[in-house]
């Protein structure tokens, strides 16, 4: 959808990859992905997922990555930021959405410790369907439905019976390590050539603080390569709230 919208706004073909991190969805049923499951990892699978996509001479325009993804983005630029081979993988643009570069706790992580353990707390089996489950999340345990409809997308069947999608030990593992990292030094010298974008969303807490205030001060720096963005009326899950406006702050570097 965020292909065919981009292509209608700039008048010309976009092709976009969507990544499953290791853990989730697709990539969590591979038998390839091993431990650890830590940002290091999840950032060394883009870097040879790209390294066999991006046809040879072509230029990689975008990176995008919310939340988790937005920090396994910026470890991508710490992998390959040093190695002269991987040059033509650096992207000319990267954008975090709504994530915390800095090691983060409490309200820098919103509610993501309690959708875990609600997830590995939840009997599947005295549910009928994904849409039953997307009802528990909202009606008994308080989600909201945004949430809840997102969570039941990783519910599918398996047989008779119900299952999630991701591996829940591996989720937890990569939550640990977003929560430990600190990445600002990837945000105050990023690789020459690319342009870092921050979009912290209006109603969210993570980009609160000490860290969005220094984000500010190097977005206000016209000789840093760091640009601060605010997307209005949207929560944590801004590509769901305001997709469009979203859209249009990153039109201009794609």
């Amino acid at each position: 959808a965020f292909a065919v919208r981009a292509e209608k706004r700039l008048g010309k073909p976009v092709r976009c990859g969507l990544v499953d991190l290791r853990c989730h969805g697709a990539s969590a049923q591979l038998a390839g992905i091993r431990p650890p499951h830590d940002l290091r990892s999840a950032a060394n699978d883009f870097v040879q997922t790209i390294s066999v996509e991006l046809p040879e001479g072509d230029t990689l325009e975008g990176l995008v990555g919310h939340s988790l993804g937005g920090k396994v983005v910026l470890q991508y630029l710490e992998e390959i930021k040093d190695c002269e081979a991987r040059r033509r993988l650096l992207p000319r643009s990267a954008w975090v959405l709504d994530s915390v570069p800095a090691a983060a706790a409490g309200k820098l992580v919103g509610d993501t410790e309690e959708v875990l353990a609600s997830v590995a707390a939840v009997d599947l089996s005295r549910h009928s369907s994904p849409s039953d489950v997307a009802r528990h999340f909202e009606e008994a345990l308080g989600f909201s439905k945004g949430v809840s409809a997102w969570l039941s997308t990783s519910v599918v069947k398996d047989g008779t019976a119900l299952r999630w999608k991701f591996d829940i030990a591996g989720c937890r593992d990569l939550f640990q390590s977003y929560q430990t990292a600190d990445l600002m030094p990837i945000v105050r010298n990023p690789p020459s050539g690319t342009a870092v974008h921050f979009v912290k969303a209006e109603r969210s807490p993570r980009l609160d603080g000490d860290v969005g205030e220094e984000l500010g001060r190097l977005s206000d720096d016209s000789s840093h390569p760091l640009q601060m963005h605010i997307l209005k009326d949207a929560g944590h899950w801004l590509h769901v709230d305001q997709p469009r406006r979203l859209l249009e702050l990153m039109a201009g570097t794609l």
